[in-house]
C-alpha cells in the first residue's frame, strides 16, 4: 500500500511532495460537497490550505473527511490532534458571568460581556480565543486569569480541582501581555537573566542553575543569535517585534508556570513571526504540559490550524469550543459551509460579527448569533450527555469531582528582600548606565549651566551691589536643584513603573524592594550631576572661599537633591501617565520657586500663603545657603551709599533668620521623608491588588 513519505516540518519538502501528490489525492478522494465545499482548494499548495495538515503518521489527513488517506486510501478514522495528557485538567471554569454597569443618559443599564461560559484547559493543550472586536475575549482571559477589574463576575473557577488561592495563583501561572514593556537597554540575556534571579527561589536554585534555566530558553525560544542584542525602544535600535515577543513569552517561562495566558501575542507582527510565535507556544506547552490559553485577532489558516483547540465568542457567547480539527464539520452541520479557498477563521469571525451597516442587516446578524449561541448550547448539552463529543469534555473522568480532595499546590518560596534590592539596584543601574541620552543630558546641563552662571557672576566683590548678585546665585543653585533634577527622571521612572506593574502583578518581586531600589539608583545621578554644577558655579563665581562653608553648601545642596528625587518618585507614584506628570510637576515646583524667599520677601506676603513656605524645601534651602554665606561677611560701601553693615543684617533684612542652618537642613530631610512615604503610599495604593475573584 503506498503511503505518503514521512515529512519533517521543512517548507521546501512540503512543497516538493505536494507538486506530485496533490493531483493524485484529488483524483481519489471522493468529491463530495462536504469535502470540496468545505475545504478549501485541493489543487493548490497544501502547505498553505487550513483544510490539510500532516500528521505524525505516514499519512495526510483532510480535515472534515471522514477518514484519513494515504494516496486515496482510507487509513484510520479521523481523530481529533493530539494535546499531550489530557486527563489532568489544570483549569476549568462553569457559567462564568461578567456584568458591568453602563450610563446611558439619565439610565444605567446592565451590559452582559460575557454570558455563563463553561470550559476546561488541560495539561499540553493549546487553545485560542477567536472572536470579533467587543466579543469579549480579552475579558475572558483577564477572568480566567484573575485581572478582572470593576463590574461584577460571578460563577466558579477551579485550578487543580480547589478555589484560586490569590497569594499563589499569580506565581503559578504566567501572563504575557499584548505591549511588550521591558527594559530598552539590557540584553536579551541579561533581561532573561535577571528575571531567574528574580523569579526563581535561592532555595531552589543556584546561580548556576538558573543560567542553565536562561540557556535553555533562549536555545527553545530560538534567542540564540541574538541574546547580546539590547531590547531597544522606539529611540534606541534593538530586536525585532517577534523576537521581543518571545523575550517577553521566555521570561514567564522561566518559573515552570503550570497555565500560560497570552493576550494577542500576535499584535503587529508579520506572517512568519506570527505562525513562530504560536508553534513556539504549542512545541513548549506540549513538552511542559502546561495549558496555554493566548487571544488572537484573524488568524492566518496556517495559524488557526496550529491551535488544539479553539473559542469562538460572540457577544460574551461561545458559539463553538472545541477541537480545531472539527470546528468546520460543525458550523457545516448547523447549515454554514466555509467556502473554498476561504481562511476558516476569517469566515467563522463574520458570522459571529454584527452588521450595523443597516437596521435590517444588524437584526439579521444578531439573529444568527443568538441562534449560533443556541445551537451550540443544544449540541454541547447532548453529546455531553452521550458522552461523545470530541475531545471538549477530554479528561473530565479523571477531574476531582470534590474540592477537598484536590491536592493543594503550593507556589515556590521567595527570595529574601536583601537579594530582590541588589538585584534590582544592580539591573538597573546597568539600565541607567546605558542610556547615554539622559546620562549626558544630565551631565552636558550641569557642566554648561554651571559655567554660564560663574561667568555670569564672575568673581563677586563685597559692595553693595555684590550682595544682589550673591542673592541670584544662591537661588540659581537652588533651582539648579529643582528642575533638572525631577523633570527627566521623572520620565524614566515613569516608564520603569509601568514594568514594575507588568512584573508585580506575576508576584516577582515586592513593592518596597522596587521602590528602595529606585531611590538608590537615581540619587547618585543627581548628586554627581549636582556636584558638577555647584563645583563650577561656587569657584568661578567665587563665593566665600571657606572650606567649612563650601561643604555645607555642598551638604544643603545635597539635601534639596535628595528631596527633588523623593518629589519626583511621590509625582511619578501617583499620576496614571507621563503627561499628567509633566502638569503636575512643574506647576508644584514653580509655586515652591515663587514662595523661595527671592521673589518675595516671605514677612510681606498675605497671611493667607504665608504659612507655604514652612512647607516649601525650596526656602529652608535657600535660607540655609544664605546664613551660611552671609554669616560673618563685611560689606566695602563707598561714602554715601546705601550699603548693609554686614551679612547678618542681609540675612535679618530677607526674613531668613527664622532657623539655623542646621536645622534648616533637618527640615530638609524630614520634607524627603514625608515625600518618601508618602511616594511609597501612593504607589502601593495604585497597585493594590483590585482584581476579583471567584
Amino acid at each position: 500500500m503506498p503511503i505518503l513519505p514521512k515529512i519533517v516540518g521543512k517548507n521546501i519538502a512540503l512543497k516538493m511532495i505536494a507538486s506530485t501528490e496533490n493531483r493524485e489525492i484529488l483524483n481519489s478522494v471522493p468529491l463530495d460537497a462536504h469535502v470540496v465545499e468545505g475545504f478549501g482548494d485541493l489543487t493548490s499548495d497544501f502547505h498553505q490550505s487550513p483544510a490539510l495538515s500532516i500528521n505524525n503518521s505516514n499519512a495526510m489527513s483532510i480535515a472534515g473527511s471522514n477518514g484519513v488517506y494515504g494516496n486515496a486510501v482510507p487509513i484510520q478514522p479521523l481523530k481529533a490532534p493530539s494535546s499531550g495528557d489530557t486527563s489532568n485538567v489544570i483549569l476549568k471554569w462553569d457559567k462564568l458571568k461578567y456584568e458591568v454597569k453602563t450610563k446611558a443618559g439619565k439610565n444605567i443599564d446592565t451590559r452582559v460581556i460575557l454570558n455563563e461560559i463553561t470550559g476546561q484547559v488541560c495539561a499540553g493543550e493549546t487553545i485560542a480565543i477567536i472572536g470579533s472586536s467587543g466579543a469579549g475575549k480579552t475579558t475572558l482571559l483577564n477572568a480566567l486569569s484573575s485581572r478582572i477589574v470593576g463590574g461584577s463576575l460571578s460563577g466558579q473557577v477551579l485550578f487543580h480541582g480547589r478555589q484560586r488561592n490569590p497569594g499563589t495563583y499569580k506565581r503559578l501561572t504566567a501572563y504575557v501581555q499584548q505591549d511588550d514593556i521591558m527594559h530598552a537597554m539590557l540584553t536579551v540575556n541579561e533581561t532573561l537573566s535577571y528575571a531567574s534571579r528574580l523569579r526563581l527561589p535561592n532555595s531552589q536554585y543556584t546561580q548556576e542553575e538558573k543560567s542553565e534555566r536562561v540557556a535553555s530558553i533562549i536555545k527553545k525560544l530560538r534567542l540564540e543569535g541574538i541574546r547580546n542584542s539590547q531590547i531597544g525602544n522606539a529611540k534606541t535600535r534593538g530586536v525585532s517585534g517577534g523576537e521581543r515577543k518571545r523575550v517577553s513569552i521566555g521570561a514567564e517561562l522561566l518559573t515552570d508556570p503550570h497555565l500560560l495566558f497570552l493576550d494577542e501575542p500576535t499584535s503587529g507582527l508579520d506572517s512568519n513571526s506570527s505562525q513562530l510565535v504560536v508553534e513556539l507556544i504549542k512545541q513548549v506547552t506540549r513538552e511542559r504540559q502546561i495549558g496555554a490559553m493566548m487571544t488572537i485577532h484573524q488568524p492566518s489558516a496556517r495559524i488557526f490550524n496550529t491551535f488544539d483547540k479553539v473559542i469562538l465568542l460572540s457577544q460574551g457567547c461561545i458559539v463553538y469550543f472545541g477541537p480545531t480539527a472539527t470546528a468546520i464539520d460543525y458550523f457545516a452541520g448547523i447549515g454554514y459551509q466555509c467556502p473554498m479557498h476561504e481562511n476558516p477563521a476569517d469566515y467563522f469571525i463574520d458570522l459571529m460579527t454584527l452588521d450595523f451597516r443597516t437596521k435590517e442587516a444588524l437584526a439579521d446578524s444578531r439573529s444568527r448569533v443568538a441562534g449560533l449561541a443556541q445551537n451550540f448550547i443544544e449540541y454541547r448539552s447532548k453529546h455531553k450527555q452521550a458522552d461523545n463529543m470530541p475531545g471538549l469534555h477530554a479528561g473530565e473522568k479523571s477531574e476531582l469531582t470534590s474540592v477537598s480532595d484536590a491536592p493543594l499546590v503550593e507556589a515556590s518560596p521567595r527570595n529574601s528582600w536583601i537579594f530582590e534590592y541588589k538585584t534590582l539596584v544592580h539591573r538597573d543601574s546597568i539600565n541607567l548606565m546605558r542610556n547615554m541620552t539622559f546620562l549626558l543630558s544630565q551631565g552636558v546641563q550641569s557642566l554648561v549651566t554651571a559655567l554660564i552662571v560663574g561667568f555670569m557672576f564672575f568673581y563677586l566683590k563685597h559692595d553693595a551691589i555684590s550682595v544682589q548678585n550673591r542673592l541670584g546665585v544662591l537661588y540659581i543653585i537652588v533651582l539648579n536643584a529643582t528642575f533638572p533634577v525631577v523633570m527627566p527622571s521623572l520620565q524614566t521612572f515613569v516608564q520603569e513603573r509601568d514594568i514594575m506593574l507588568r512584573e508585580r502583578a506575576s508576584a516577582v518581586y515586592r513593592v518596597t524592594t522596587f521602590y528602595v531600589a529606585k531611590a538608590t539608583s537615581f540619587i547618585p545621578i543627581a548628586l554627581i550631576t549636582g556636584i558638577i554644577f555647584i563645583l563650577g558655579v561656587y569657584f568661578i563665581s567665587h563665593l566665600v572661599f571657606d572650606t567649612g562653608k563650601f561643604f555645607i553648601a555642598l551638604g544643603i545642596f545635597a539635601c534639596l537633591n535628595i528631596v527633588s528625587v523623593a518629589f519626583m518618585l511621590l509625582i511619578g507614584c501617583s499620576v496614571e501617565n507621563i503627561d499628567i506628570a509633566f502638569v503636575i510637576g512643574p506647576a508644584i515646583l514653580t509655586l515652591q520657586l515663587l514662595f523661595g524667599g527671592l521673589l518675595a520677601n516671605p514677612s510681606t506676603i498675605t497671611p493667607v500663603l504665608r504659612w507655604l513656605r514652612w512647607i516649601n524645601p525650596v526656602y529652608y534651602a535657600y535660607a540655609a545657603l544664605i546664613r551660611n554665606e552671609f554669616t560673618g561677611m563685611t560689606f566695602e560701601c563707598d561714602s554715601g551709599e546705601q550699603c548693609y553693615e554686614n551679612g547678618e543684617q542681609v540675612v535679618a533684612t530677607y526674613s531668613m533668620d527664622h532657623f539655623s542652618i542646621w536645622a534648616n537642613a533637618l527640615f530638609l530631610l524630614l520634607i524627603a521623608a514625608v515625600y518618601f512615604v508618602s511616594g511609597y503610599a501612593m504607589l502601593r495604593w495604585k497597585i493594590k491588588p483590585k482584581y476579583i475573584w471567584i
